[in-house]
């Protein structure tokens, strides 16, 4: 089976236009899609921040926001993965948003596929945890 943990960075990209796009959009033939159960907040504020900077009305955000609800996403709850993701968050210096997903990619033994830089030149001083980590533009399917 197929499967990969996906990040919030690239969930956004699945509706709203922006680099890579249409790589993360491929995804959705994967499988399994996985994420902590809190991405949706996070891609909800990704429209948001469009809508602040004056790149989508609200009325467009909200309907895509619509769309992300719906998302083919096997939600994992946050409870269960907090304890890790915290040890992960303190070594790697990185938030315990991201450290939620890369915990849970490391449960599942999964990739994980992000367009955040910076979190997986964070990841790249832990030798098991960077091997999970896969550049949205980079992941084939």
């Amino acid at each position: 089976m197929k499967q990969a943990v996906i990040d919030a960075s690239v969930i956004a990209k699945w509706v709203v236009d922006e680099d890579h796009s249409d790589r993360a959009i491929r995804l959705l033939a994967l499988d399994a899609r996985h994420a902590p159960s809190h991405w949706r907040a996070e891609a909800v504020n990704v429209l948001w921040a469009k809508v602040f900077r004056g790149d989508l009305t609200a009325a467009d955000a909200e309907e895509r926001m619509g769309v992300l609800m719906r998302a083919p996403i096997i939600d994992t709850p946050i409870e269960s993965l907090m304890p890790r993701a915290f040890a992960i968050s303190v070594a790697g210096s990185v938030t315990i948003y991201d450290g939620l997903y890369v915990a849970l990619a490391e449960k599942l033994g999964a990739p994980m596929v992000t367009a955040d830089h910076r979190l997986i030149r964070k990841m790249a001083g832990d030798a098991a945890l960077s091997k999970l980590m896969i550049w949205v533009g980079d992941y084939e399917i």
